[in-house]
């Protein structure tokens, strides 16, 4: 066996780490790692990782401090608050929107009235937009709302003056008011004029109905849709009537009328002005509302048949769930617009649900 003899670089190498100059103990720790191999997918997620904690360490220190949930008090003015599952009913944006915000709602129903509600949905979907911070709302006095709406529309004639409201409702709204007023159907009448009666057998009108307010509705939804009403009518809600709420089975209808009293005929001390129709549940076929006289000419057109849909008289809206129509039954110059006859045309197939509500003004208002 050979005699080994260490070198004074031998012996520098394996003397204790802690003896060593500090230049040496570095170049060492540089030799160690050029031996590891790291892998390339290793080498790029560290890289990235890098990154975020860089930009995070950035943002930090712009991020708001967390704030505990803020309790609105109860509206006492209102006098009205949701509560439970309906929570859902009382939102206000069309249909398909409203549905992909259910899982933003407050977590306590209690926590907030309905025009606060109201406002919260109104508020995401014109904030999603950038346009409240653009055009935010102006200081409003006590009558006035304190945020903005989105409500779409559509003007479908001035003669008479129809607007179109799609999703004015929800489905879960309309579905709760059915269910309302599911409980007090009975037969639908008709007014007459003094000393006159017509044949039961004339069929004029066929459906079923009642008359809702707000005040049968515990859960606010009927008080946040009078709300609605009144800010696109532009009309206090005291000057609504209440919700005549109408079922239409297979066959049933109402024909052509005027929601109007003639003040010959009727000594009436307020008139209708103004109709708000909502359709709570759509028939498969048929039910459409129908405007014979539709035109700017049209108050003079002869109506030979006051049920029929298929004379191609006028113009039709097709009912479906959640929408509504808006129908001045007086003109700008508030003298009565004959042109707003209306019907309900037969339901061919399916059943039918509607609500309305007729808006009126003080006889003293108006003009013959």
């Amino acid at each position: 066996m050979g005699h080994y003899s260490e070198t004074e670089s031998d012996r520098k190498f394996h003397e204790p780490h802690w003896q060593q100059p500090w230049l040496q103990r570095l170049d060492n720790a540089m030799w160690s790692l050029r031996r590891i191999r790291v892998p390339l997918p290793a080498v790029l997620v560290s890289l990235l990782l890098s990154g975020w904690a860089g930009s995070y360490l950035s943002v930090a220190p712009q991020l708001p401090t967390p704030q505990g949930p803020k309790v609105v008090e109860r509206d006492t003015e209102s006098g009205y608050s949701p509560r439970g599952s309906l929570r859902r009913a009382l939102m206000v944006l069309p249909v398909r929107e409203a549905e992909s915000l259910t899982g933003h709602l407050p977590a306590s129903p209690t926590s907030m009235t309905t025009d606060q509600s109201i406002q919260m949905f109104e508020s995401r979907s014109l904030n999603s937009s950038g346009f409240l911070t653009a055009r935010p709302p102006l200081p409003v006095p006590v009558s006035g709302e304190v945020f903005m709406r989105a409500i779409p529309f559509q003007v479908i004639s001035l003669y008479p003056r129809i607007t179109y409201y799609p999703g004015f409702l929800d489905a879960a709204q309309a579905e709760h008011l059915v269910a309302l007023a599911s409980k007090y159907m009975y037969p639908s009448g008709l007014a007459y004029k003094p000393g006159e009666s017509i044949p039961e057998s004339q069929q004029v009108r066929t459906s079923t109905g009642c008359f809702l307010n707000a005040g049968a509705d515990p859960d606010g939804v009927l008080a946040a849709v009078e709300a609605k009403i009144a800010a696109v009518t532009h009309l206090p809600r005291s000057h609504g009537e209440a919700f005549n709420v109408l079922r239409y089975k297979l066959g049933q209808h109402y024909d052509s009328h005027m929601d109007t009293f003639d003040p010959k005929d009727f000594n009436v001390t307020s008139q209708r002005i103004a109709t708000f129709l909502i359709y709570l549940r759509s028939p498969e076929e048929g039910g459409e509302t129908v405007f014979k006289r539709e035109g700017r000419d049209g108050a003079d057109k002869a109506v030979a048949d006051w049920r029929t849909c298929s004379d191609g008289m006028g113009i039709k809206v097709k009912p479906r769930q959640g929408d509504a129509v808006l129908f001045w039954s007086a003109t700008p110059s508030l003298e009565l617009d004959p042109r707003a006859l209306h019907g309900a045309c037969p339901v061919i197939k399916g059943e039918k649900w509607s609500m309305a509500s007729c808006c009126t003004a003080s006889q003293e208002d108006l003009c013959y």
